[in-house]
């Protein structure tokens, strides 16, 4: 009778113990389960905030990698906007095309590209050089490349909107799609030159050496100032389109800490041209000695165009 009971007791036990076990286990499975779903519900959360922010989404990221992908020749490597302005002041929106200066009582023709004197500059496409001259109160040593409007076309960024809060434009207030072709490259504040009027260029040569020469001469903030143009001449913004609709220019925003570093300690120095940068130069561009546009039209007569739309209230693209 003891050795009955003794049995059936163990056998109570054995049950016991595998009921037990099998609870241990299916525990262990309910927390590992319950453990993933977090992670995954945490997961999405994480995913749902970052795609959530304002002016993200995921049709932005792809179009950026699209802009990415057009292979282009920048008129500097690595391109940058000043981080600092003429003064020395921390103002990266200075360096935008549009209405950018003082308050937006100023236009700015192109944009400002941080470039230590004697840093190498390059044609951005296949091109003739059609004009070369000093301007000693404006743009220093400075010239003008014609490019095929259709290769520049091809670079065109998809996914690119001009800062509004800096009052930058995309185009200026005379720009008509359907008459007028963009074509001309306009490198500006030169030091050296390695080219002249009528050389034809290869996209990539090395066509000249930045400076500071002209109006940018005492600047705290060295650059190539870098225009992009449907005519060659125009007062303030006319004639002239957004450089950031071609080339990924990196923004203040954007820059590492090593390249604000960089600034900053050129902030320190002011940038003087040398003396003599001008020998050898004409003084005034070759079209206005020749009272003919590019295209043939007499100088007046883009100038009176010039003069109309001044009269005329600019409005914002």
């Amino acid at each position: 009778m003891d050795n009955e009971k003794k049995n059936v007791n163990r056998v109570l036990n054995e049950k016991k113990e595998n009921l037990e076990k099998r609870n241990s286990k299916s525990r262990k499975k309910t927390g590992i389960i319950l453990g993933i779903t977090a992670l995954l519900i945490l997961g999405i959360i994480i995913l749902g905030m970052i795609f959530g922010r304002k002016n993200i989404n995921f049709k932005n990221l792809v179009t950026e990698d699209e802009d990415d992908k057009i292979f282009r020749i920048n008129p500097v490597k690595d391109p940058q906007v000043t981080y600092y302005n003429f003064r020395g002041e921390v103002y990266p929106d200075w360096a935008k095309f549009g209405l950018t200066r003082s308050n937006g009582a100023r236009g700015h023709q192109g944009i400002d590209i941080f470039a230590l004197p004697g840093t190498d500059v390059y044609a951005v496409l296949d091109g003739k050089i059609v004009d070369m001259y000093v301007d000693k109160t404006g743009y220093g040593l400075n010239f003008y490349l014609e490019v095929n409007p259709k290769e520049l076309e091809k670079i065109k960024r998809k996914n690119y909107k001009p800062k509004e809060s800096a009052r930058e434009w995309a185009y200026s207030p005379n720009y008509d799609p359907n008459t007028m072709q963009v074509k001309y490259i306009r490198y500006c504040h030169l030091s050296e030159v390695n080219v002249k009027i009528g050389d034809t260029v290869k996209a990539g040569q090395v066509i000249a050496k930045s400076g500071t020469t002209g109006n940018a001469s005492g600047t705290h903030a060295p650059h190539l100032h870098f225009e992009i143009a449907f005519e060659m001449r125009g007062k303030g913004l006319i004639n002239r389109v957004d450089p950031e609709m071609y080339f990924k220019i990196k923004n203040g925003d954007k820059m590492t800490k090593q390249e604000i570093n960089v600034q900053t300690e050129a902030a320190k120095t002011e940038w003087f041209e040398t003396k003599g940068y001008d020998t050898g130069f004409r003084d005034k561009s070759i079209f206005l000695d020749k009272k003919m546009n590019p295209d043939g039209s007499k100088v007046k007569e883009n100038l009176n165009k010039i003069n109309n739309l001044k009269s005329r209230k600019i409005r914002k693209k």
